[in-house]
């Protein structure tokens, strides 16, 4: 299969990587800084399978208007996109196969169907997340943090205030969920849920411990997205059998 890497940082050569290792072929890195052989892919003159894109949102047009012409299927592994760029994606996805994570880890989305499970019956205890990654780190809550609480709010039947962080001098309600963000360091990433009631607490806790997790966990949903027919896909639907 050939597929091409949208992107130039550490994670689109871990994904060439994983690509190589697959036994697929990379039939182009395309970055619009330069660093690669095209900086779009307008420029891109072979022939592709498929598309992952670890780049950044700003790159959201030229991925899609060069996807949906070629008819080909796109991942869309970055955070941050507006609500008019999250329309794009949705019409995009009436004319081909796409995929949008806000994380491509086997992991996560394994702990996301326990956290779907487990907000079903923990009902009536409170709920906080608290997300830690690196430094650099644009977007807070990540987006990974963003889908964990709508797998949660999903489940518990009920929307729950969503309260960023925690100031002043008021009581804690029932009916909201506490949301923290910690950028410290090269935290690769860290997402733990806490669901506490009386005298117990349980903890449901997802850490990365590389980036290669993410490259490997694209390249996978890659080999299944490649034959399926337009649509918008998670990344449930691809690695959950």
């Amino acid at each position: 299969m050939e597929i091409v890497i949208y992107g130039a940082g550490v994670l689109a050569q871990l994904t060439k990587e994983s690509v190589i290792t697959s036994g697929s072929n990379v039939a182009g890195m395309i970055d619009p800084l330069g660093n690669t052989e095209y900086k779009s892919l307008k420029e891109f003159d072979k022939d592709c399978d498929i598309i992952i894109d670890f780049s950044h949102f700003s790159s959201l047009d030229d991925i899609l208007e060069y996807a949906v012409k070629n008819k080909k299927p796109v991942i869309i592994a970055t955070t941050g996109h507006s609500k008019e760029q999250t329309a794009l994606i949705e019409e995009a996805s009436k004319h081909i196969a796409v995929l949008k994570a806000t994380n491509t880890s086997f992991g996560v989305t394994m702990t996301n169907e326990i956290l779907s499970y487990a907000a079903k019956l923990l009902k009536g205890f409170d709920i906080e997340l608290i997300e830690k990654h690196h430094n650099r780190k644009i977007d807070s809550p990540s987006g990974t943090a963003g889908t964990m609480l709508e797998v949660i709010q999903a489940s518990i039947g009920e929307d729950r205030e969503l309260v960023y962080g925690r100031e002043g001098n008021s009581k804690r309600t029932a009916k909201e969920i506490g949301v923290h963000s910690v950028r410290a360091g090269n935290i690769v990433g860290e997402h733990t849920v806490i669901f506490s009631r009386g005298d117990e607490i349980i903890e449901i806790k997802h850490e990365a411990l590389s980036r290669k997790m993410f490259a490997d966990g694209a390249v996978d949903a890659a080999l299944k997205l490649v034959d399926k027919k337009s649509g918008l896909y998670s990344m449930k639907d691809l690695l959950i059998i």
